[in-house]
């Protein structure tokens, strides 16, 4: 018989139950990517009563994520919070009973067995195709299931990766699109509601799989418009018999060491990858010379007097505690990266 706490109307559910409900409290999942994929998943997974989340984001809370990012409030973009730690504060405050780990980290070929050590599902919440082609390589490898999603403006796309089972994301498409081929959020918006039928598609999967159901699981490709009312599904089939991933387990991505900077998806910055070693306390000491910055116990931030963006406002910078940093006020990599190398180091 149901128990009534928290969880009563999701145990009387057919399929769930006492042991369906015992399975989620008992499961790991990790959510990569804290953006509005991310949020969404994890304010419904972490509301289910899943045991341990782990959120991994390398990014930070702002004005323009307010519109779709869930989990975040205007107090959150204006101290300009790591989206990782903003999404476990609130989370907490959702339900105080599960664990939650939040990273903020660049997921990379060098950490990704360290940050998804001991997961039982991935939740796919990126904005970058590379890094997506990477938790492809470690699912595959590790023969964990992946939730692979990506909206655009209305549009979206939903597959499940279940290793030995189903294609993998190579199977379908085996190399990752040019960066400068696709649109982004920057160039071509994003709606909350597309978001919403993503998530709930990865999470509905995520539990199916957690409580046993795994025949539940669609082995097909969502394709879906909710601006033109569109929507369809593309059977998958079987995995692919040349995969170079799954069939021929050349994992390429998790080999790659190098991690490139990157414009970042919505706004007018650009990520540059960590660097080794680094040192918060004295890199806030040489930065003060050029402009006005704080630091704290995980990072650096402030804006540079000499340095300006194409609007004449200052350039804006945020340094990680592990040498990872946000340059704000271009996309220009090449610009970023000399500013950067100018005033901290390479």
């Amino acid at each position: 018989m149901a128990i009534f706490d928290r969880y009563h109307r999701q145990r009387l559910v057919d399929g769930i139950g006492d042991d369906g409900q015992l399975a989620i409290a008992n499961a790991t999942v990790a959510i990569v990517g804290v953006g509005a994929l991310g949020c969404a998943s994890a304010s419904m997974l972490a509301r289910a009563g899943v045991g341990r989340i782990i959120l991994i984001d390398r990014d930070i809370v702002e004005k323009t994520n307010l519109q779709r990012q869930i989990l975040f409030t205007e107090e959150d973009a204006a101290n300009q919070e790591p989206k990782a730690i903003a999404a476990a504060a609130r989370l907490a405050k959702i339900n105080s009973t599960i664990q939650i780990t939040a990273h903020v980290e660049d997921l990379t070929s060098r950490n990704i067995k360290h940050l998804l050590e001991g997961v039982d599902v991935i939740v796919d919440g990126l904005d970058n195709f590379t890094t997506r082609y990477l938790l492809n390589d470690f699912a595959v490898q590790q023969n964990k299931p992946f939730m692979f999603a990506g909206v655009l403006a209305s549009q979206g796309n939903v597959m499940t990766v279940l290793p030995e089972s189903t294609p993998c994301l190579r199977c379908l498409f085996p190399e990752p699109p040019p960066a400068s081929s696709q649109d982004t959020c920057d160039t071509a918006g994003v709606l909350a509601p597309a978001i919403g039928i993503a998530s709930s598609c990865q999470c509905m999967d995520v539990v199916k799989h957690i409580t046993g159901n795994k025949h539940k699981i669609s082995r097909t490709l969502l394709t879906f418009d909710l601006w033109n009312s569109i929507s369809s599904r593309l059977e998958t089939g079987n995995p692919v018999d040349n995969c170079i991933c799954c069939q021929q387990r050349s994992f390429a991505f998790l080999e790659t060491q190098t991690v490139e900077p990157v414009a970042l998806c919505g706004r007018l910055a650009v990520s540059l990858p960590a660097i080794e070693p680094f040192d918060l306390q004295s890199t806030s000491a040489k930065l003060q010379e050029h402009g006005t910055f704080t630091c704290t116990d995980t990072m650096i931030k402030g804006e540079f007097n000499e340095e300006r963006a194409t609007d004449g406002s200052a350039i804006r910078l945020l340094c990680f505690h592990n040498g990872r940093a946000i340059i704000h006020g271009t996309d220009d990599i090449r610009r970023a990266k000399a500013i950067f190398e100018r005033y901290v180091g390479n």
